[in-house]
Order: structure tokens, then sequence, then C-alpha cells
């Protein structure tokens, strides 16, 4: 009787086995990479809109902090004021999405917010030291506002 090395004796090796594994190892590893990349892609996006919301959003707090400054100083000499106000463009959607500006005045803040994404709120405070700042909601479809001070109210009015 002969004895067999099987360490050596590749005759049982299928084909079709080897392909299926070469297959299976493509595709898991096919997966692997798309997944990292729609990852990444849906991370790159959270940055794009936290950014322009920075941007947007300390565009806004100079505006506020321009009227209050400036009715701050009439008042303060004697004068009055008669109107100020700031047309503001805001896109309809970042990256896009569209998305919602909060102006609270308790906390000073302006929130700007995607829908359904908390992961990209950003708060901005803002600088009103002679002025209230009346707490509204935009929503980002309108794309124009306008911020204006209000002499009855010594307020500043966000619509």
């Amino acid at each position: 009787m002969k004895l067999r090395n099987f360490k050596d004796d590749d005759t049982a090796v299928s084909i079709t086995v080897g392909f299926i594994l070469t297959f299976s190892i493509t595709v898991i590893i096919l997966m692997t990479v798309l997944s990292s990349f729609y990852s990444l892609m849906d991370r790159a996006e959270q940055t794009v809109m936290r950014d322009e919301f920075e941007i947007h959003g300390s565009d806004i707090a100079v505006r506020i902090a321009t009227i209050d400054t400036m009715t701050g100083s009439a008042i303060d000499s004697g004068s009055q004021v008669g109107r100020l106000e700031y047309n503001i463009r805001l896109p309809a959607k970042i990256a896009g999405k569209p998305y919602s500006v909060e102006f609270v005045n308790g906390t000073r803040d302006i929130v700007f917010m995607s829908e359904g994404r908390e992961e990209t709120i950003v708060k901005i405070p803002y600088y009103a030291e002679n002025t209230v700042v009346f707490s509204t909601t935009l929503n980002s479809p309108k794309e124009n506002f306008v911020i204006m001070y209000d002499q009855d109210s010594n307020a500043i009015i966000i619509s």
C-alpha cells in the first residue's frame, strides 16, 4: 500500500470553490470600501453645512451688533433713531438641504440647524446691550429677510 502525502495533493481542489472564495472576498472588500466612502461623504457634507452656518450667523451677528451700537450711541447723545434696517439674503438650501435660523433672546444665540440633523446645529452668540432682539424662527426657503430697529419697543425685529 502506497501512502499519499495530502499536504502536496491538489487533485481534489475545485475551480468552483476557488471562484466562490475569491468572489466573496472581493465583495466584502468592495462593500467595506463603499461604506467608508459614504461615511466620509456624509461627514464632509456636515462640515460644509456647519461652516456655512457659521459664516452666515457671524454676518447676522455683526449686523445686529451694528444696529445695537448705532441706536445706543444715538440715544446716549440725545438723538432719536428713525429707521435702521438691513436686508439679508440667505441661500434657500445649504449642501442641498433646507434649514432654519432661530433667534433666542434668552441665551442671545443665533441657532442654525438643518432639518432633522442634530449634528449640524451651530450656535452663534450675538451682542445687543442697548436693545432687545425679539425671538423668532426663520425658514430658509424664503431667502430674503430684514433686520430692523423698532423705535417704539427699542427692539430689533427680524422677519
